[in-house]
């Protein structure tokens, strides 16, 4: 009778275990979706922060020295990023230094973004045209 009462105690003790363990990964898979929305928000920041400093520059009428300043940008992204930038002329030469930049113009910049299939939405091009 001892043996008895002492086997269902065990037997109640292993149940509750069973529970607790199907409670455990119940709780862990329902927060697998809310972890992958936090890691795709964390990505999408990342993009946007890499892309702000580039997107200051963009647009027309930008003066010499500005144009300057935005090679001086790329550059030093290249040097530390992974994703690297490549400047061009409108006309479609890349251009490795700001000697091509004149005093005396106006200047257009044009981002491009790696946009395509299984792209990241980084800036990966800057297209220089002169006004």
């Amino acid at each position: 009778m001892e043996n008895a009462s002492k086997a269902l105690i065990i037997a109640g003790a292993i149940l509750i275990a069973i529970l607790l363990i199907s409670v455990g990964v119940l709780i862990m898979n329902s927060t697998d979706s809310v972890t992958g929305q936090v890691g795709g928000l964390a990505d999408t920041q990342a993009v946007q922060t890499f892309n702000a400093q580039f997107t200051a520059y963009e647009g027309k009428d930008k003066q010499p020295q500005q144009i300057r300043q935005l090679f001086s940008t790329i550059k030093a992204s290249n040097a530390k990023n992974a994703q690297q930038v490549t400047i061009t002329k409108a006309s479609g030469k890349i251009i490795d230094s700001s000697a091509s930049v004149t005093n005396n113009k106006k200047y257009t910049v044009t981002l491009g973004y790696d946009d395509a299939e299984g792209g990241t939405g980084y800036v990966n091009s800057v297209t220089i045209t002169e006004q």
